[in-house]
C-alpha cells in the first residue's frame, strides 16, 4: 500500500533576552502574524513528529506551585479579562475597497480592520485579505487573474500556477488612474462571481469591529464574541524550563578577530585535538536541540490535555509513544490551559503576550502557541528594527491551502530583567519565508 508522504515541513527556533535588542521580535510578535485562527480540527495539527505544539487555538498554559500562587491567581485573572470579538459574513471586495477612507491611514500602512475570505471547504484558488498595513493581497487562479488585469506575480513553487497581486489601499501609494481601473477590475471581478464573498473580519478594538458592521448591515447575529476559557489540569509531570542559547559553531583555538588559517596554525602549534573539539560542540548543540524537541513538545501534550502527562499514568512501554519528563527533569504539580477560539486580530493576540511579558512575578515559565491561517495569501509581515513593516510591501511568497501550516510557540522564563524566551516557528513546504 502506498501512503502519500507527509507535508513537508521545515522549524526554525530563535531565542534571547527579554530585555535586550532580541527582545523587539517578540514585543511586535502578532504585528508580523496577521492572521490567527481557531477553527480547524485539532486531530490533523498534531501529527507532525517534531513540531507537536502546532496548536490551532490561541493557548495559553503556565504551571502552578504553591509559593507563587497568588501571583499566578493575578496573572490568570488578567489574561482572562482579556475578549475581542469578530464578524462572519458577506460582503463584496469592491465594497470593501469603496470604504478604504475609513479604514486605511492615509498616510501610513496601518489599518483599523483586517479581513481574509473564508470558505468552508479549505482552500479556494481566489482568495483574498485585507492586512494590517491596509495592503489588499489576492490569490488568483490563471484564468482570474488573466480576465482581472491588474498586474501580479507568479508564485514562484513548481508545479503552481497561481498569481499574487498586492493593492496598498492608501489614496497616496497610487495614482487616481490607476485607483480607477483597480476599482472598475474588481467590481467587475464581483459581477462575474454573482454573489459576495464568505468574510471573516475584525477591528483593532470591539467597538470598531461593531461600527464597520454596523456601516455594511451586518446583524448583531455576525458577530462572535471571543472569551477565554480556562482550565486546570492536576498533578501533571510539569518539566525544570531553562532557555539557554544554543550552542553556536566557532573555529577552534582562535581567538577574537583571528582567522581559520590563523587558529588552524596556533592549533596545531599547541597539539590541539580540532576534530575532537569541534565534536565536542556538535554534541552540546544536539543536546540542545533534543531538550528543546521535548519542552515544545510537552507544551503541545499539554496543551491537548494528554493523559500521559499524568504522574498516575501508567502505559503499556511496549505501545507508548511518548515519553513525558522524568523525576530529575521535572516534578509533578498543576498546570493552567487558558484558550481562545475564534478569528483573532494581531492587537488581540500582542495584548496576551503583552500581558505576559509585563506580568513582574511570572510562573517559571508561560507557553504562548497560535496557528495562523492556512488559506490566507498573507501570513507574515516583515518587519524592519523600529517594528515597523518593510516600506516595500513585500511579503513571502506562499500557497494558501486548507491543509497548510504555520505555527509559532513562544516560551518565557524568568523574572524581570533576567526574563528569556524561545520561540519556535513551524511553516509548510509552499512558504517562502525561508527561502
Amino acid at each position: 500500500m502506498n501512503l502519500p508522504a507527509p507535508p513537508r515541513q521545515r522549524v526554525q527556533i530563535s531565542t534571547g533576552d527579554i530585555a535586550g535588542p532580541s527582545g523587539k521580535k517578540i514585543q511586535n510578535l502578532a504585528t508580523a502574524r496577521p492572521f490567527t485562527q481557531q477553527e480547524r480540527n485539532l486531530g490533523s495539527v498534531f501529527t507532525q513528529p517534531f513540531f507537536l505544539c502546532a496548536s490551532v487555538q490561541l493557548d495559553v498554559i503556565f504551571p502552578v506551585q504553591a509559593q507563587n500562587n497568588n501571583h499566578v491567581d493575578a496573572l490568570q485573572a488578567a489574561l482572562c479579562a482579556l475578549e475581542t470579538n469578530y464578524v462572519k459574513a458577506r460582503m463584496e471586495l469592491a465594497k470593501l475597497v469603496e470604504q478604504a477612507g475609513t479604514v486605511v491611514q492615509p498616510l501610513e500602512l496601518k489599518s483599523t480592520l483586517t479581513m481574509l475570505t473564508h470558505s468552508a471547504h479549505g482552500a479556494a484558488d481566489d482568495v483574498w485579505c485585507l492586512d494590517p498595513r491596509g495592503v489588499l493581497t489576492l490569490h488568483l487562479g490563471v484564468e482570474n487573474y488573466q480576465t482581472l488585469g491588474l498586474t501580479g506575480a507568479k508564485v514562484p513553487f513548481k508545479g503552481q500556477d497561481g498569481h499574487v497581486i498586492s493593492l496598498p489601499l492608501q489614496p497616496s501609494a497610487t495614482s487616481v488612474r490607476n485607483r480607477q481601473k483597480r476599482d472598475a477590475a474588481l467590481k467587475a471581478w464581483d459581477a462575474r462571481r454573482g454573489e459576495p464573498w464568505d468574510v471573516l473580519y475584525c477591528g483593532i478594538d470591539a467597538p470598531t469591529t461593531a461600527a464597520f458592521a454596523a456601516a455594511n448591515g451586518h446583524p448583531a447575529s455576525d458577530v462572535r464574541v471571543v472569551k477565554c476559557v480556562a482550565v486546570t489540569e492536576r498533578g501533571v509531570w510539569v518539566p525544570w524550563v531553562a532557555l539557554p542559547a544554543r550552542p553556536a559553531r566557532r573555529v577552534v583555538g582562535s581567538g577574537k578577530g583571528t582567522s581559520s588559517r590563523e587558529g588552524t596554525k596556533k592549533d596545531k602549534a599547541k597539539g590541539t585535538d580540532k576534530a575532537e573539539e569541534e565534536g565536542d560542540v556538535e554534541a552540546e548543540a544536539e543536546d540542545w536541540d533534543a531538550d528543546m524537541h521535548a519542552l515544545f513538545e510537552w507544551v503541545g501534550m499539554a496543551g491537548l490535555g494528554a493523559q500521559r502527562l499524568t504522574a498516575h499514568d501508567r502505559p503499556n512501554a511496549h505501545v507508548a509513544v511518548y515519553t513525558p519528563p522524568s523525576p530529575s527533569t521535572a516534578v509533578v504539580g498543576d498546570v493552567v490551559h487558558l484558550r481562545w477560539r475564534g478569528f483573532l486580530g494581531p492587537a488581540f493576540v500582542q495584548s496576551v503576550v503583552d500581558t505576559v511579558l509585563s506580568t513582574a512575578t511570572p510562573p517559571p515559565f508561560v507557553a504562548l502557541t497560535a496557528h495562523a491561517l492556512p488559506a490566507s495569501p498573507v501570513s507574515y509581515i516583515p518587519l524592519d528594527r523600529s517594528g515597523a513593516p518593510h516600506a516595500d510591501l513585500k511579503t513571502p511568497a506562499r500557497m494558501p491551502r486548507g491543509d497548510g501550516d504555520d505555527t509559532w510557540c513562544l516560551i518565557v522564563a524568568g523574572n524581570n530583567e533576567e526574563k528569556r524566551w524561545c520561540l519556535a516557528e513551524s511553516v509548510g513546504g509552499l512558504d517562502a519565508r525561508w527561502g
